[in-house]
């Protein structure tokens, strides 16, 4: 029997990690845990998310065989043994060359200003790109950030022109990459999700070719876990739209390897 993996983030963030995480390991069953009750981690303290990484680890080990934190803030802040973590790769980067854009909580977790990185200050987004999703689903038109346009150019425009690597450390983030690129101009832009569900992938099933998930296929399954009220319809379609949009743009410039 195909294994079972559970992905954890405050809410729509770590769907991003979920559907690299099925396009790469479709047999795999899924469950995902929203802790939306909690959200957002980016401003609360080092005690609480702590707490939150220690219910969300008890649940998941439960249920999974493999647990996958799809939220930048706990992963930097908790490091959870026996965990897969969504960590912002710091190492490597040119400090003054690379802008980090994420919570207040991983920036300080990163240590990311003292170590020299350009960080920007945007302690709302992972917030407003929710309250957009919900907007958007409430009306059943297409997922569209574009609204954050404005956001963003105040938070990001000094920075056009400096940053030659843009590392996106939160998983929310990673709906407004567009919007962030229009902004900010050419640039590497990353957000660690490929990297990590490869190694999620090898170490589960290390002798399987990955596989891109064909649109016409049933998603491969996924059971939602809710702190707060129930949002699954509205997380199968953010997922659904995953798929067409974030993951072809992943896989396109990728090359398959076993």
């Amino acid at each position: 029997m195909a294994p079972t993996i559970g992905v954890y983030d405050s809410g729509i963030g770590g769907l991003t990690t979920l559907a690299l995480l099925q396009t790469k390991l479709p047999s795999c069953g899924f469950v995902y845990l929203a802790d939306t009750a909690r959200m957002p981690f980016g401003s609360k303290s080092r005690a609480e998310i702590f707490e939150a990484a220690e219910n969300a680890m008890k649940l998941l080990r439960s249920r999974a065989d493999a647990v996958v934190f799809g939220c930048n803030t706990a992963s930097v802040t908790v490091r959870p043994d026996g965990a897969y973590k969504l960590i912002p790769d710091l190492d490597g980067c040119t400090p003054e060359k690379t802008l980090v854009l994420a919570t207040p909580r991983t920036l300080a977790g990163l240590d990311a200003a003292q170590r020299g990185f350009m960080c920007a200050d945007t302690p709302e987004l992972a917030v407003l790109t929710e309250i957009q999703a919900s907007l958007r689903f409430k009306s059943r038109t297409r997922p569209d950030f574009s609204e954050l346009e404005n956001y963003l150019a105040e938070k990001l425009s000094s920075f056009r022109g400096k940053a030659e690597k843009v590392l996106l450390g939160c998983s929310h983030y990673v709906y407004v990459r567009k919007e962030v690129k229009r902004i900010l101009g050419d640039a590497e832009y990353s957000d660690g999700n490929d990297v990590l569900t490869d190694k999620v992938r090898r170490d589960i099933m290390p002798f399987s070719a990955p596989e891109f998930f064909a649109s016409d296929k049933k998603l491969p399954p996924v059971s939602f876990v809710f702190t707060g009220c129930d949002e699954s319809a509205k997380y199968l379609w953010m997922l659904s739209r995953l798929h067409t949009e974030y993951v072809p743009e992943i896989f396109k410039n990728k090359t398959l390897s076993p």
